[in-house]
């Protein structure tokens, strides 16, 4: 089945900024970006059953034929605008529109199609586009429609099953760590159970962590307890975090994040632990905290999917960093359809500079580009990821980072998460290198 992932299209560099791998809101970030799963018989175009096609209708057959689902989409759209086309043709055009990522432009194609001979094969693609989105809660109802007319539809059964199993109790435990070359060591280790009240909409998880900061003369360290709550029926899909250490600086943190724009623009604002999100024994012993505010947008273009990021921190020791990014992920794919070309710029800048964390008072610029890659199948999938960037200005040169990870399913309620990367860029004038992983097991209680 066709799989496009929206909202980790891009995440946070934070191969370059390793401060970005923990975010308010969300935990540790897991690095799973844009996934793209040719396709490959599910939710296949039908077969042409009308002997003659003029000759734009037939073209549109023949670059489906062939593949390239992008031109099927973008000419298919083009054709329907000028007038109705048969049933068959705008399947295969709705189904190419997802498989290249244009979802908002295939719902309404696929809702043309809902009570006509293919409307099973609209209605799983209609389902798929709730549950690739993160409304599992929506999506169940609509494949339980179509396997009640037709009970053997492939689709809609793999669709119900993982629909059941993402609003299915989970817990996550989760080890992590991490080096540089200014001899910072973390490790950190997460305890986590995440469920949903019936309706399916309304999200809840509780989290117990503790992280062990060091260097040669120092080592800090904290136990947390975390809980966050997330409404997807509300108009702005609300989500709330508190959280406070268990021992020592028994301060109370909290964020909270709303959506717009049909979850095309995310704002945050809150009160963050910075001392452990600096990943420094030093900032985490004089438990420094930060005023937070965020915000992110996304949209997608023909051409590829373009992310920014504003992060702003009014630190405890009077500092403040501001820290932006903007990531063009490419739909244009030289190297084949597991292959994603990406661009992007990172900034990052500090009032003063503070040896507790990275805080570039002359700024810092760095404009990267690189390739990521993807594979799936039923059981497993992985990902690897190369870039390499370029000082634009201030605290920055020449830089390289490495990710990789997957995730493998040990059962139908059992799966291992893993994540690595290795990156090289400057701090301070001098070569700066670090290095993460992190592997996670989720058990999921059906």
């Amino acid at each position: 089945m066709p799989l496009v992932s929206l909202a980790k299209d891009a995440l946070p560099n934070v191969a370059l900024d390793p401060q970005n791998a923990t975010t308010p809101l969300g935990g540790p970030m897991i690095m799973s970006p844009f996934k793209y799963i040719p396709p490959s018989g599910t939710l296949s175009s039908p077969e042409p059953d009308v002997p003659q096609r003029k000759p734009e209708q037939q073209r549109i057959i023949d670059l489906n034929a062939a593949g390239n689902y992008r031109a099927v989409g973008t000419e298919g759209l083009a054709l329907m605008t000028k007038e109705k086309q048969e049933d068959d043709l705008q399947l295969m055009v709705a189904n190419s529109l997802v498989w290249t990522g244009r979802i908002k432009e295939a719902v309404p194609t696929y809702q043309g199609l809902t009570k006509g001979k293919y409307a099973n094969e609209a209605n799983v693609g209609l389902a798929n586009l709730q549950r690739w989105s993160g409304r599992d809660d929506l999506a169940a109802p609509i494949y339980r429609t179509v396997l009640a007319a037709a009970p053997t539809n492939a689709d809609a059964l793999e669709g119900l099953e993982l629909a059941t199993r993402e609003l299915s109790p989970r817990t996550t435990f989760s080890a992590g760590a991490s080096r540089d070359s200014s001899d910072v060591r973390h490790r950190s280790n997460t305890i986590s159970h995440r469920w949903r009240d019936k309706s399916g909409s309304n999200i809840m998880e509780i989290e117990t962590s503790a992280v062990k900061d060091w260097l040669p003369n120092i080592e800090t360290r904290q136990q947390s307890l975390t809980l966050r709550y997330e409404s997807l029926a509300l108009d702005l899909k609300p989500s709330v975090e508190l959280s406070m250490p268990t021992g020592g600086n028994q301060a109370l943190y909290g964020s909270v994040r709303i959506k717009l724009a049909d979850d095309a623009v995310s704002l945050s604002a809150g009160r963050v632990n910075w001392g452990q999100m600096a990943t420094n024994p030093n900032a985490l012993a004089l438990g420094l905290a930060a005023s937070h505010f965020g915000a992110t947008a996304a949209h997608g273009f023909t051409f590829g999917s373009l992310r920014g990021r504003v992060e702003y921190y009014d630190i405890s020791d009077k500092n403040r960093i501001v820290s932006t990014s903007v990531h063009l992920a490419s739909n244009w794919r030289p190297l084949g359809s597991n292959f994603r070309p990406f661009v992007g710029v990172q900034t990052r800048a500090a009032q003063f500079t503070s040896p507790n964390y990275w805080s570039p008072e002359i700024g810092s610029g760095i404009l990267y580009a690189g390739l990521l890659g993807e594979w799936s199948s039923a059981d497993w999938n992985f990902f690897a990821s190369a870039q390499t960037g370029a000082r634009l200005y201030g605290d920055a040169g020449k830089s390289w980072a490495l990710s990789a990870g997957g995730k493998r399913w040990l059962s139908d309620d059992l799966a291992l998460n893993m994540a690595f990367w290795a990156m090289e860029s400057v701090r301070d004038d001098t070569a700066y290198k670090a290095q993460s992983a992190t592997l996670s097991l989720e058990k999921f209680w059906r």
